[in-house]
């Protein structure tokens, strides 16, 4: 390593980097981002930010201009450009005499961890920005099969922590874009889908999609960090005239629309309830469960504040975790509490702290899952703040005071066989005389598919179905609007679906909820869904039903138009679609 460095392969690639504005060169990006995760193989990027800090703190009294005259730093302004520029030719100057220093010494791994923490400062000021604009460009090729996404999410994984360090404004807000926040998301879900159906086809190896898919929930959470970071020195920051109006403004945009990314927070709501332990590892479920408390973090921050506008009920979002399955996942998560990171125990406490003092749902912590570790957290007197001792100690005596007869009364169990939503699954299923009424057997004639389709729909509404049915007018409705336009700089609104249309690839109707994916698992709704061409009619696996690619707004909206009336809150002008005859069924 010190041999090449020593050589010149850090400017060699930053060169290449400077070059990719040429589109005749910018196939050269994936190769440069392979040479840059073999150079960071087995680095602990906790180690190279530890030189990062020592870099940033040397030389802070005297700095450089262009030209190598010295500026002292109490003729320097409070404008935020003529900060920026004072910090970066300070590295120039750190940079240049640690350059000198280290041809002085042996190849070591404390030397290595210093080129390293050089390259990395001038990476992420002159190529990192580079690379996030034209990875995603090629990715999005359907006909480049030599992109991995995997090096896309890594790059970020391991170089979005470094933007704290550096501590630009200006530089995070090119890279904390709500463009590749929606990418992330379209990625997650994706790669959601792929690892379900992959590790149920035995010809497929799963791990490549479970690390493409733990790689985007780490990136997520990573994104999350580096903007909460930012904030709270934003906010600690007496002199305020350290800050532009304009990223002031970025800021202030960026929390508003991630309070307006509803898709962001069902992500990993979706990610718990899917989560399979026999495939996926503890470490996957603790990056889940981090990566949804930043979020929460993030947004409890966004509301509190008193210039935020935007309609968001926190508590209506935090209600969907309790669940018995989604407090099970953080029960399983608890039982490593001896070597888990100190944030990955907080995520669990202040979750089951909301879901078990803040709504009153003991019940559902009711679980020896969640009561063992916790029991032995007791019992061993592990060391946690007052907070999480209260909780546990509160659990403990209302588990003791129900133990014979609350407890078993109100179990979680019991709690989901008498939930509405269930109840209605259980009668459309035990409804089989009148459904099984709906000849079926022949529905070649594309005549008749159209009156199977609306007889379906009459009786998924008289079984109590109208919230799942309702789920699927909305999801047609929302692509048409895509279609139209309407979210044109707005996609953060609805990134799947944007995503899909802009790329133009079926988009999933995905089932966020618990109710949406216990709908599916029934046979006569998926049979409503193969009768319109949303799954594929001779697959016995599917995950998502899926939107075809090539269906016009026009069939869009007549789609939805047999699930009833048009709400009146759609996101489109009805003059720009008219009915046109049904089915179009999709070739797959």
């Amino acid at each position: 390593m010190h041999n090449l460095f020593a050589q010149g392969l850090d400017k060699l690639l930053l060169d290449m980097v400077a070059s990719l504005v040429c589109p005749e060169k910018d196939q050269w990006v994936v190769t440069i981002v392979q040479v840059i995760a073999a150079i960071y193989k087995n680095r602990r990027v906790e180690d190279i930010q530890s030189q990062l800090t020592k870099i940033m703190k040397s030389n802070t009294v005297v700095s450089f201009d262009i030209n190598g005259k010295n500026i002292p730093s109490s003729n320097s302004t409070n404008s935020d450009d003529q900060q920026e520029m004072t910090v970066k030719q300070r590295w120039k100057t750190n940079i240049r005499n640690l350059g000198n220093t280290l041809k002085k010494h042996l190849s070591n791994e404390r030397t290595i961890s210093q080129l390293l923490a050089k390259f990395t400062i001038d990476f992420m000021q002159n190529g990192f920005c580079i690379i996030l604009k034209q990875l995603p460009q090629q990715l999005e090729q359907k006909d480049n099969h030599l992109v991995d996404m995997s090096h896309f999410l890594w790059l970020l994984v391991n170089f979005l922590p470094f933007t704290s360090k550096l501590g630009l404004s200006n530089f995070l807000k090119e890279v904390l874009t709500t463009d590749l926040m929606c990418y992330l998301i379209w990625v997650v879900v994706q790669e959601t889908e792929n690892v379900q159906l992959n590790s149920i086809n035995a010809a497929i190896d799963p791990k490549p999609s479970l690390r493409r898919l733990r790689l985007g929930v780490r990136a997520i959470f990573e994104y999350l960090q580096a903007l909460e970071k930012y904030s709270v020195i934003r906010e600690s920051d007496s002199n305020k005239n350290n800050l532009s109006q304009c990223v002031e403004e970025w800021v202030f945009q960026l929390h508003q629309m991630l309070l307006a990314m509803n898709e962001l927070r069902q992500l990993f709501l979706l990610q718990l309830h899917h989560f399979n332990k026999e495939i996926q590892s503890d470490q996957c479920l603790f990056d889940i469960i981090c990566a949804n408390h930043a979020l929460l973090l993030t947004l409890e921050r966004a509301v509190q504040q008193s210039e935020y506008k935007a309609s968001f009920d926190l508590d209506h979002h935090l209600k969907q975790f309790c669940t018995s399955t989604i407090m099970a996942r953080y029960g399983s998560a608890l039982e490593d509490f001896k070597t888990n990171d100190y944030f990955v125990n907080e995520s669990i406490f202040t979750m089951l702290r909301r879901v078990g003092c803040e709504f009153g749902r003991f019940d559902l912590l009711c679980q020896p899952i969640i009561l063992r570790p916790l029991c032995k957290i007791w019992e061993e007197e592990f060391e946690i703040c007052d907070d999480w001792h209260d909780v546990i100690e509160y659990l403990i005596r209302k588990f003791t005071e129900n133990l014979l007869d609350d407890c078993v009364m109100v179990s979680p169990q019991t709690e989901e066989q008498s939930s509405p939503d269930k109840e209605s699954f259980q009668l459309m299923e035990s409804n089989q005389q009148s459904l099984d009424t709906l000849d079926v057997s022949n529905h070649d004639p594309l005549s008749k598919i159209n009156e199977e389709i609306k007889a379906l729909i009459r009786q998924l509404t008289i079984a109590g179905f109208n919230k799942q049915l309702g789920w699927i007018q909305a999801s047609l409705l929302t692509t048409c609007a895509a279609h139209l336009g309407t979210y044109a700089g707005q996609e953060f609104r609805y990134p799947v679906c944007c995503s899909c249309v802009t790329m133009k690839i079926p988009c999933p109707i995905v089932p966020w909820t618990e109710v949406e994916a216990s709908v599916l698992r029934s046979e006569r709704f998926r049979l409503l869904l193969q009768l319109m061409g949303l799954i594929p009619q001779l697959s016995q696996f599917f995950f998502y039903p899926k939107i075809p690619s090539e269906w016009s707004a026009d069939v869009l909206y007549s789609y939805a138009l047999l699930f009833g009336p048009i709400p009146d809150h759609i996101h489109f002008d009805l003059t720009l679609v008219k009915k046109v005859p049904l089915p179009i069924l999709p070739d797959f």
